[in-house]
């Protein structure tokens, strides 16, 4: 008995889904980054009495997180700031080798954190990266408040128009 209809091939096939696994030297190895799009690192950071916890459980559900390096108060000033006015759950912290609001004895954070120790990295509630800024800057409000309204899809800190 033989069969005349056309061979179907049981692997889904589309532009996103290839139809066959790709060659065996095509592997991809995690690089840790702070690049948006990126999920969050891991690193082990430790509070001033020195009980460790991962980095992504700073990232409370539905908030999101704005990490700053040592010298990065600017921008928590400006994230708290901001998440008032716009009504954005923005949770913040600084974390350094040896200062800040929480501390990376071992360096694993400033490893992978790709910032300055005055830049600052805004996480989304899903735990990736939203966008990073790699250092500080004069004015840190309109730097923020530009990321937030890109993120969010809405205007952040509009200006106030007059009427004249």
């Amino acid at each position: 008995m033989s069969n005349t209809g056309p061979a179907i091939d049981p692997r889904p096939s589309s532009p996103t889904v290839p139809s066959r696994p790709p060659p065996a030297g095509d592997v991809r190895v995690y690089q840790p980054s702070t690049r948006p799009g990126a999920p969050l690192p891991h690193a082990w950071i430790e509070d001033e009495d020195g009980n460790r916890r991962p980095v992504k459980d700073l990232v409370a559900p539905g908030r999101f997180l704005l990490i700053a390096g040592e010298d990065g108060q600017a921008w928590c000033d400006a994230a708290r700031h901001l998440a008032a006015g716009a009504n954005v759950p923005i949770d913040t912290v600084r974390i350094g080798h040896l200062d800040g609001d929480l501390y990376d004895p071992r360096c694993r954070w400033l490893r992978h954190r790709q910032i300055a120790s005055d830049g600052a990295v805004l996480v989304r509630p899903d735990r990736f990266i939203a966008w990073r800024h790699p250092a500080g800057t004069g004015d840190t409000r309109p730097a923020l408040a530009a990321a937030l309204s890109q993120v969010l899809a809405r205007l952040v800190d509009a200006p106030v128009m007059s009427v004249v």
